[in-house]
């Protein structure tokens, strides 16, 4: 997959899923700006890159706050003059889970993170890329928006699974222009959302998940598309089941 001359944004880059697309884009030679609300997390990544002989920006900001990611666009387009590839992966899950035991406020900053983020980052970037005629959003969902359960939670299952519909919609909004969306559910990952877990899973356990490294190069394939073809949801679990048993039963209160 060839990615020189393509420009790339990245939400929730610091870490995880963001972290190895950022910098998997950048060794295929895309362009990248890494975005997240966590400075001391985006340097790493940015050396990472540069070291690689890539070119990256890095950009703190809220995904929830409209007007800042209207200047993170701006900046990306007054950088590199285009924007073809946006990876919605900003996320964020908190140990209450059941519906009677997450508050009103936990709730909506889960759909705020996890859902408004993303329509409001895809918002941002629509005028540049339908006016070239190209562009791919891939939006980060959750095998919790296909099949919800208590391990996934009320307000972030709601939430991804108002990813996926927004992911269609986008499709039939945008299907003249070029610009294409895809959903990507990706099942359980080693990433630092499994510390916001009742029970934290042990290495047995987090050795079969998927790595974000994984989710990356799924991610790239879909971007890779050429402009004739398009994906639009592809959905990624582990090989191997484990045992969730011990955070069912944590979380049921009958340990």
């Amino acid at each position: 997959m060839n990615f020189v001359e393509k420009v790339s944004i990245i939400t929730g880059g610091g870490s995880g899923i963001g972290r190895a697309t950022a910098i998997a884009l950048a060794q295929e030679g895309s362009k990248v700006c890494i975005v997240g609300r966590t400075s001391s997390k985006l340097p790493d990544v940015l050396n990472e890159i540069k070291l690689n002989k890539g070119e990256a920006i890095a950009i703190t900001a809220d995904i929830t706050d409209y007007q800042a990611i209207e200047k993170v666009v701006e900046k990306v387009y007054n950088t590199w003059g285009r924007i073809d590839v946006l990876v919605n992966n900003a996320g964020a899950n908190i140990k209450n889970r059941g519906v009677l035991e997450t508050s009103p406020e936990e709730m909506q900053n889960l759909v705020d993170i996890n859902l408004v983020g993303t329509m409001f980052f895809t918002k941002a970037v629509l005028p540049t890329m339908v006016s070239q005629n190209s562009g791919t959003i891939i939006n980060v969902s959750s095998n919790s928006a296909i099949w919800p359960s208590l391990m996934g939670g009320v307000a972030y299952s709601a939430a991804k699974a108002g990813v996926n519909n927004f992911t269609e919609f986008l499709n039939d909004e945008l299907q003249y222009t070029f610009v294409r969306a895809c959903s990507i559910s990706p099942g359980e990952v080693v990433t630092p959302i499994l510390d916001n877990r009742r029970v934290k899973p042990n290495k047995a356990g987090m050795d079969k998940m998927c790595m974000p490294e994984d989710i990356a190069e799924t991610i790239l394939l879909v971007a890779g598309q050429p402009s004739r073809t398009m994906v639009t949801d592809i959905v990624v679990t582990p090989t191997l089941s484990r045992d969730t048993s011990p955070e069912v039963i944590k979380r049921l209160g009958q340990n």
